[in-house]
C-alpha cells in the first residue's frame, strides 16, 4: 500500500514531532511526504521540512491570495454579515493546505491512501491500525477528538485519511468556502471552521468516519496554551486591520467584530497592535 503523507501550516514544532510521527504514528508505512507552508516561513524551517522523513516537495503560498478574488469577496461579505468573530481567513488556510495535494496529484503517483496531518501535532497510536477503517471510495475517516463539541457535524482539519478520491474532495474545500455562505445550515450557525468543515464533506457525499485519534498539540519550546491564545487571537485582528481595515473598527474600546475570547481582552488586542506595528482602530 502506497501512501502520501500531506503536511500543511506553520512549521514552528515540526523538528520534535517529525521524530514522533516518523518513529510511532507512521512506523510501518510505505508513505511520500508533501508539504505546504506560508512564503514567510524562515529558510532553517523550510530545511527541517526538507529533511523531514521521505520528503518530496514544498508548495509556498502567499498569505495575501491575491490570485483568490474571490476568497476576498467572501470576506468582505462575511464579515459585513456577520460581527460575531467569523473566521474569515478560513478560506485563505485552506487554499494553502490545499496547495501540498496538488503536489500529490501533479506527482503521477498511484497512492491507496491519503493521510492529512498538521505540523504542530502528535498523535497518538499507529496509523497503520486504523486504517482498515476506510472500507469504501468515499469513507474518510476524521478525529473528533479536537476542534469543539459544538455540533456532532463538526469536523477538525488537523487529522484525516481516506482513498485518494476521498481526499480530493476533502482538500476541494477551499474551492466551496465562498458558496458556503448560501448553504442554510451554516447560514443558520456561528462562522465556524470545524461545523463548514463538516458540512461540506457531508454536502459531497462523503462518509465521515471518526477514528478517536488523540492529537496533541506541541508549542515552542517556553510556551504554553496561554502564549497560543493570546497569538491566535492577536493574529486575527491583525488580519482584520491588514486585509479589510475598514472593519477594525471599536464603539468606546469594544471592537465591532466581537472578541470571543474569554482571557484576551479588547483593549490588549488594539494595544497591541498600535504599540507594536501601528494599527490604529479607529473609532465608530
Amino acid at each position: 500500500m502506497k501512501i502520501a503523507v500531506v503536511y500543511s501550516g506553520e512549521p514552528r514544532t515540526f523538528e520534535t514531532v517529525s521524530k514522533q510521527h516518523r518513529d510511532e504514528f507512521l512506523q510501518g508505512l510505505d508513505y511520500d511526504s508533501y508539504h505546504s507552508t506560508w512564503i514567510k516561513t524562515t529558510p532553517e524551517e523550510c530545511t527541517v521540512i526538507e529533511n523531514s522523513a521521505n520528503f518530496k516537495k514544498i508548495a509556498k503560498v502567499d498569505y495575501n491570495c491575491v490570485a483568490r478574488t474571490d476568497l476576498w469577496h467572501f470576506e468582505a461579505t462575511l464579515l459585513s454579515n456577520r460581527k460575531n468573530h467569523p473566521i474569515f481567513m478560513l478560506g485563505r488556510i485552506q487554499h494553502m493546505t490545499a496547495a501540498a495535494f496538488d503536489l500529490v496529484v501533479k506527482s503521477k503517483i498511484d497512492y491507496d491512501i491519503v493521510v492529512r496531518l498538521r505540523y504542530d501535532f502528535k498523535y497518538k497510536g499507529k496509523l497503520i491500525d486504523y486504517l482498515p477503517l476506510v472500507q469504501k471510495s468515499n469513507d474518510v475517516v476524521i478525529t473528533t477528538k479536537m476542534g469543539g463539541k459544538s455540533s456532532p457535524v463538526n469536523v477538525w482539519d488537523g487529522f484525516a485519511f481516506g482513498t485518494f478520491t476521498a481526499m480530493c474532495w476533502y482538500f476541494h474545500f477551499n474551492k466551496w468556502i465562498p458558496f458556503s455562505l448560501f448553504n442554510k445550515d451554516v447560514a443558520s450557525w456561528k462562522y465556524q471552521p470545524e461545523f463548514v468543515y463538516g458540512t461540506y464533506l457531508r454536502h459531497v457525499g462523503l462518509n465521515v468516519i471518526d477514528s478517536e485519534v488523540v492529537p496533541q498539540h506541541v508549542y515552542p519550546e517556553g510556551h504554553y496554551v496561554d502564549w497560543h491564545r493570546e497569538k491566535r487571537t492577536v493574529q486575527y485582528y491583525r488580519d482584520l486591520a491588514n486585509f479589510h481595515p475598514e472593519m477594525y473598527t471599536q464603539k468606546n474600546g469594544k471592537l465591532t467584530i466581537e472578541n470571543d475570547s474569554q482571557w484576551i481582552t479588547d483593549e490588549h488586542i488594539i494595544n497591541v497592535l498600535q504599540a507594536n506595528e501601528g494599527l490604529v482602530c479607529r473609532e465608530e
